[in-house]
């Protein structure tokens, strides 16, 4: 007589139960990664489209620098030109293209704060919204890179970066504030500088 080996409805719940705890503990941190990554990847892609108008715009106008071009002359020129933007708003408008709640830094302590634009800020095709100002002869971009979504957190979605005289893409140099920073001011430069786009801050 053949006997029939088969698992037993207590062993399968039991297995189940063993699966359902282990999907619970890797399931946030798999999805914390794919939306740092997203982010990240978002951000980059944004910066990439910036430089190439950039460098595009001192080829066309046969200059050597970033600050002796018209785009540097009328920034809202420059980047309703060489940006694919879908909204504008003016300094009282931030929060209709920027976050419209509070942002916070990576470390959540201190108060939170509302992000506001010296000058008009824009909403670009890709969601990402941008500010930019001029800081001595470089400028200054403010970068939200999913808009209004959050987490609304500096470092995570918020960065700040600099347009140098000369056109390069630059960090602030304050690395030491990023996790500090409700703007993600020096996260920048942690991200793309030293950790090959990799929020590991």
């Amino acid at each position: 007589m053949n006997k029939k080996f088969a698992f037993t409805l207590s062993e399968i719940l039991v297995a189940m139960a063993i699966i359902g705890v282990i999907s619970a503990l890797t399931v946030p941190t798999l999805l914390n990664n794919y939306q740092t990554k997203a982010l990240s990847l978002e951000l980059r892609k944004t910066v990439n489209d910036i430089e190439s108008a950039v460098d595009m715009l001192i080829t066309e106008e046969g200059k050597t620098k970033f600050s002796s071009t018209s785009g540097y002359a009328n920034l809202n020129s420059f980047v309703t030109n060489r940006l694919k933007t879908i909204k504008t708003c003016s300094k009282d408008e931030t929060n209709q293209c920027f976050a419209n709640e509070n942002y916070y830094n990576i470390n959540s302590n201190g108060t939170a704060s509302a992000f506001t634009c010296e000058g008009n800020s824009y909403v670009l095709a890709s969601s990402a919204a941008i500010c930019m100002t001029k800081s001595g002869t470089s400028v200054k971009v403010n970068i939200d890179v999913n808009g209004q979504d959050g987490p609304n957190i500096g470092g995570r979605d918020m960065f700040i970066f600099m347009i140098n005289s000369n056109g390069e893409i630059t960090g602030t140099g304050n690395e030491d504030t990023c996790t500090t920073s409700n703007f993600g001011d020096g996260c920048y430069d942690l991200l793309a500088e030293e950790n090959n786009w990799k929020m590991n801050y």
